[in-house]
């Protein structure tokens, strides 16, 4: 139990390490951006490519898993990850910085995979849920640190600020590292077809695309809009990790709605209140209570729209398909994240700053209307027969056999993860005995083999009685010595 309990705290500080660093350099980026005036559609682009980067490596990472082994593959992606923040200040073109940022969101990727693998091997169905819990709170708190490491003085220089990031992404690797947690098995990923979870719940499918929009084009350029309306770094650090937080604190109060009413109907006040603060946001372009409350609003209520939509979406199907749909409703929510970005910059380039408000407002509205045009074509699940609610993070939570509602999942035997040490009696028994070497067996399949060893084993004996030989000689040669010195 003491070798779980330090294997599972390696987990949390590695978590927190890869989560905490990730955060800070994506609101740094764009700050840095704006800093020296850079095109908001560039920024776009760049911004964009890291959730490319991070989608691909959704996709890729679990083969490097396989191959390699999840310390291996851990600290290569960390080692890759840390290698991609420090070079930003080496150049300051497009493309160098789009590349950059694909190969941080696909080595990101693969290190949440990882923790995830190992977090679900360890779950059981009687912890499972616990563990999902402190995950979540973990991630928003991590995320939420990561944005205050932006008013440091650390950040302040040029290079500085990226080394930050870069440090915190490399430390993520020394608490696995000195770990005895070994590779947890990975099971191949099921999948369901856009079509067909179209035809189960198209309100989630939707609804998930719209939270990738929203959720994306927040992280990747509320620090954009700020800095353009003046405000300070300082104050840029405070928006987003308060933000961030609010996300953590109101998502218990939305899941206990969500699990005593309907959940479209919950989903459609969600989308109604961020509709509003979306509003004010647009009209308030200075720091201030009501802008950090309505920004605060607005993030908390975009984030618990993927949440809301899995949970919709878990309602209509069978519990042998929730692993096939929730990596659906991943692929639909990464495109609406790629695709985010790139709209809300060339809003700001083409309008004012406060047009990106306005465009989320615009895409709030469509959201609320399907959703009121869904609850009339398809009547919603009763409350009595939906399943229970359970908020995600999905910028974080890539791994739907995690999930506490995924059932009849293998469980990993704990000696397969923490393998027992040979014993002390045992080696002190080695110490003491004479060593005698082992019979060779089982080369019979292998005749080459076998005559190589056999001429091996002849050689070692030739040595040996020539060593003896040689000893005699020497023996008798000083035996005549001593024999001539006495006569003498």
């Amino acid at each position: 139990m003491r070798l779980i309990v330090i294997s599972l705290l390696a987990l949390f500080i590695s978590l927190m390490l890869v989560i905490a660093g990730n955060s800070y350099l994506m609101t740094l980026l764009g700050v840095r951006l704006a800093e020296v005036n850079t095109a908001p559609s560039d920024i776009g682009w760049i911004m964009t490519f890291y959730s490319i980067g991070f989608v691909v490596g959704t996709i890729f990472a679990p083969r490097l898993l396989i191959r390699v082994g999840h310390i291996r593959a851990f600290a290569a992606l960390a080692s890759l990850a840390s290698i991609a923040a420090l070079s930003y200040p080496f150049a300051d073109d497009f493309w160098t910085w789009s590349a950059l940022r694909a190969i941080g969101g696909l080595s990101v990727a693969g290190l949440f995979i990882a923790i995830e693998s190992w977090f679900s091997a360890v779950a059981s169905e009687n912890n499972r849920a616990t563990l999902f819990s402190l995950y979540t709170i973990t991630a928003y708190s991590a995320s939420a640190g990561g944005q205050v490491l932006l008013a440091s003085e650390a950040s302040s220089g040029q290079a500085t600020a990226f080394i930050l990031a870069g440090l915190l992404l490399i430390a993520a690797v020394i608490p696995l590292s000195v770990s005895r947690l070994q590779s947890p098995p990975i099971e191949h990923a099921e999948f369901m077809t856009p079509q067909r979870l179209w035809r189960k719940s198209a309100l989630g499918v939707f609804s998930s695309f719209c939270a990738g929009l929203l959720i994306s084009s927040f992280y990747a350029l509320a620090p954009l809009y700020a800095t353009l309306n003046g405000i300070s770094k300082a104050d840029i650090s405070t928006l987003m990790s308060v933000s961030v937080l609010s996300a953590m604190a109101l998502a218990w109060p939305i899941g206990w709605l969500c699990d005593r009413m309907t959940r479209s109907n919950v989903l459609f006040g969600v989308v109604v209140i961020a509709c509003g603060a979306s509003l004010v946001i647009a009209q308030f372009t200075h720091i201030g209570a009501i802008f950090l409350a309505a920004t605060s609003i607005f993030m908390a209520m975009i984030a618990a729209v993927y949440s809301i939509s899995v949970a919709i979406t878990n309602d209509r199907i069978r519990s042998e398909e929730r692993v096939a749909a929730s990596s659906t409703l991943y692929l639909s929510y990464g495109m609406g994240s790629i695709a985010g970005p790139l709209g809300g910059s060339y809003l700001l380039e083409a309008f004012a700053p406060e047009a990106l408000f306005y465009g989320f407002l615009l895409l709030l509205m469509t959201l609320a209307v399907y959703i009121l045009l869904r609850q009339v074509q398809k009547p919603p699940v009763a409350i009595e027969d939906q399943e229970q609610f359970v908020p995600a993070m999905p910028e974080t939570q890539v791994n739907a056999e995690f999930d506490p509602r995924t059932e009849d999942l293998p469980e990993t035997a704990i000696e397969e993860l923490f393998p027992e040490p040979d014993s002390p009696e045992t080696e002190a028994e080695v110490d003491t005995h004479t060593f005698e070497p082992a019979p060779i067996n089982n080369v019979s399949t292998n005749p080459q083999g076998e005559s190589v060893i056999n001429e091996v084993l002849e050689t070692v004996e030739d040595i040996s009685e020539t060593f003896s030989i040689s000893e005699s000689i020497k023996q008798a040669a000083s035996e005549d010595e001593e024999s001539q010195q006495q006569t003498a």
